[in-house]
């Protein structure tokens, strides 16, 4: 039942937002906007289980444990005066991460099903790039035939952000000229590449003792689909991951000259397809790229302002953005986010967390030789490189699956205790 419970949410996470829409159908079932609710609160169940009946290394569970209870104190006392809809939201927001990767932890335990939840990520991938390609050159389907506008604005609640013409995202647009980008299976370009980082490298991971090269061709094909999404956070994330799977994976190339051949490869193809792009950002002649240097000299400009204990849930993030609150700070960065709610104190827990996950994932595949231990560690790096430019790791639908197999990867290595900077890991129920 927990490996269902885990396909039913990776399903819900990547297909629900197309398919509310569908059911939503301009109003006619009002009823679609509570699946996304329902889901949130499978995920609180999953990670609420995992917590009281599963064990896992102290380092990864006192950091989740303290960073919750902080954020809680924040939910219970409101510093900020928020109405109720912003702060629960809020709150919701900055636990995603964690919840989803003890939801992940909790529901995998085993090699075989780490592998099945690969092959059904890798699935959603193929269909989600194929999908995008089509959609992309078809903005009627979002317009006439989902009525996408309709449910954004009343059941999402996107009150600011949308083309006026459209009234899709403008994040449908890479610029002023109305040029689509790629939205895909999760409706959405910024999840789309994103998520199609991850996968790219789940897909090698996941063929890498049985089809290697097929394996490459799939990340590859998502590649493309990155490209066709337009997300410049993504690409740099999942260009970082793929040059340093190929130069480390001992077990997909044995010998290193290959693996220098194939990662140099690697870098002369993503050099060729994001010169126009890096150049046209380092010249700022593109207005993302101006919003997300002004935000950050925001961020940076206001961080002493709430140093230590933050502003309150609710002032600052995406949910706060889209009342039209004045926040405080710039309001790019999932690391400025979590600062300026809750107060450096909490967004350093973040990163102990984040930290030890990844070292957690390093040394499994270092004793264990498990591909999907490398692949979600170097995803974990190059996600990483998006904590200040935006906020990925706290969206469901753009890392909910990073979250997942992070927590499915860790609890699935073979249940042995080792000792690392004199701490014990035990990987396995009470």
């Amino acid at each position: 039942m927990r490996f269902v419970a885990l396909v039913i949410i990776i399903l819900w996470v990547h297909l629900g937002d197309l398919g509310s829409a569908w059911l939503y159908d301009g109003g006619a079932w009002p009823g679609a906007g509570v699946l996304r609710n329902l889901r949130d609160l499978l995920v609180i169940v999953l990670a609420g289980c995992c917590l009281l009946s599963v064990r896992m290394p102290t380092r990864l569970l006192l950091p989740i444990l303290a960073y919750g209870s902080l954020a809680m104190l924040y939910l219970l006392f409101n510093r900020g005066g928020v109405s109720f809809g912003i702060l629960v939201g809020s709150f919701g927001t900055l636990l995603i991460p964690m919840l989803f990767f003890l939801a992940g932890y909790y529901c995998v335990r085993e090699r075989q099903q780490l592998h099945s939840c690969a092959t059904l990520l890798v699935a959603l991938g193929i269909a989600s790039t194929l999908f995008g390609a089509w959609e992309q050159r078809n903005t009627h389907f979002w317009i006439d035939t989902l009525a996408y506008p309709s449910y954004m604005l009343h059941v999402k609640g996107l009150l600011l952000g949308a083309q006026p013409d459209t009234g899709l995202p403008w994040n449908f647009y890479s610029n002023l000229e109305l040029d689509r980008r790629a939205a895909g299976l999760l409706a959405s370009p910024l999840a789309q590449g994103m998520f199609l980082a991850v996968v790219a490298l789940t897909a090698i991971a996941w063929l890498e003792r049985r089809a290697r090269w097929f394996g490459l061709a799939l990340c590859g094909l998502m590649f493309i689909g990155i490209w066709m999404s337009g997300t410049r956070g993504a690409m740099l994330a999942g260009s970082l991951a793929l040059v340093g799977y190929l130069m480390t994976g001992t077990t997909l190339f044995r010998s290193r000259y290959s693996r220098l051949v194939i990662a140099g490869c690697a870098c002369i193809a993503i050099a060729i397809a994001s010169y126009g792009i890096v150049l046209i950002s380092i010249r700022f002649q593109d207005g993302s790229t101006i919003g997300h240097w002004m935000a950050l000299q925001k961020n940076l400009q206001d961080l002493p302002k709430v140093l230590l204990l933050g502003a309150g849930l609710g002032e600052q993030g995406a949910i706060a953005a889209q009342e039209s609150r004045p926040a405080i700070g710039g309001g790019e960065g999932a690391i400025f986010s979590i600062a300026f709610q809750l107060g450096l104190p909490a967004a350093l827990l973040f990163l102990y967390f984040y930290a030890n996950v990844a070292l957690a994932l390093w040394r499994g595949y270092r004793q264990h030789r498990e591909p999907m231990a490398l692949a979600v560690f170097w995803l974990s790096l190059g996600v990483a490189t998006t904590l200040i430019s935006s906020e990925h790791v706290l969206a469901v639908s753009g890392t909910g699956a990073f979250w997942l197999l992070c927590g499915a990867t860790l609890r699935s290595l073979p249940k042995t205790q080792h000792h690392a900077a004199g701490m014990r890991y035990e990987y396995s129920a009470r």
